[in-house]
């Protein structure tokens, strides 16, 4: 029997996150390719590994024992990674600084920081709020070790040598108006009427609005309204003053919102920043605060799907980039 080990590991990470979708999360793929991947080891091993009846999708008796197998090539891969890094057994200890924009802060970098005092009692974290451009340039200054912010998928930001970046979450952009207006637009030419909600000139939200506005020709003029942040946004939506385009995570929990069924071109992504050794690896505190992060971002990522808040999976990411 030839089977992938790589097949294996994805199996193992079903059974450890309890389903396809939530495994998908935490790999760092669509639900789609998880289900593609088990489908092509129950081809290669020529027994079902996945329950599927009534919508279901437990492992059978075959998939729990090859998953146990895919556990331990994990364990391995894992302690191999181990060795490669420059950290070992350092005890983390000492001060790491974490810059973050306001988005990130509230959603997911105050929740790691708070954790972060409680599971490495000897590491003193330091946080600070940031724009994206003061933040990087306190970056390569080296005045933060660690940088959080929000970007668009098409204009990421190039890391200097001496940093390296890790994509922690990437979702699709929503179209959403004020429910206040009753009947929402019905098509691009309804939507070319109404007042917009803009976003600040190369944020994230400001090239989504570009692209759909050139994808389903939006008038080219200036947006009605201008807004930083979600919680001006959420004040003008429940105000009425304009369609918006929000990230799905944020436009599914801004209050008086209706989401429309037409997609946006592009991926909103959340984004980690964070100096390099002179070896080119990860000094044991930033480590710390990187390993923290993104399960963090995987706990709210289950939390808002749970809630059933999102159209899409939401797609955490743990590799580096």
């Amino acid at each position: 029997m030839d089977v992938d080990p790589r097949r294996l590991v994805v199996l193992h990470t079903v059974r450890q996150a309890g389903g396809i979708a939530a495994a998908a999360r935490l790999l760092g793929v669509s639900p789609s390719a998880v289900s593609q991947t088990v489908r092509r080891l129950e081809q290669e091993t020529g027994v079902p590994l996945l329950d599927r009846a009534e919508g279901r999708a437990e492992l059978t008796r075959a998939g729990l024992a090859l998953a146990a197998h895919g556990g331990r090539i994990a364990d391995e891969l894992a302690a191999a990674a181990r060795e490669l890094t420059d950290t070992g057994p350092e005890r983390v200890e000492g001060p790491v600084v974490i810059g973050s924009v306001l988005a990130v802060l509230t959603t997911l970098v105050a929740r790691t920081t708070a954790s972060l005092v409680e599971r490495c009692p000897d590491l003193w974290p330091q946080l600070r709020e940031t724009s994206a451009p003061d933040g990087l340039r306190a970056l390569r200054q080296g005045a933060l070790d660690v940088l959080l912010i929000t970007g668009d998928q098409e204009h990421r930001p190039v890391p200097q040598p001496d940093c390296g970046l890790r994509i922690l979450a990437r979702e699709h952009y929503r179209v959403g108006v004020p429910g206040a207006w009753g009947d929402p637009p019905a098509g691009a030419a309804e939507l070319a009427a109404v007042p917009w909600i803009g976003a600040p000139e190369g944020s994230a939200r400001a090239w989504a609005h570009a692209r759909l506005a050139a994808e389903i020709g939006l008038p080219d003029r200036p947006t009605a309204h201008l807004a930083t942040n979600w919680s001006a946004v959420a004040a003008m939506v429940r105000a009425g003053l304009g369609a918006v385009v929000l990230p799905d995570s944020v436009a599914s929990r801004t209050p008086g919102l209706t989401l429309l069924p037409l997609p946006v071109p592009g991926m909103f992504e959340t984004l980690a920043l964070y100096r390099l050794t002179a070896r080119g690896g990860t000094s044991a505190p930033t480590a710390a605060v990187l390993t923290r992060l993104a399960e963090v971002t995987l706990e709210v990522a289950e939390e808002l799907s749970r809630a059933g808040l999102l159209e899409s999976e939401p797609v955490v990411r743990k590799t580096l980039v």
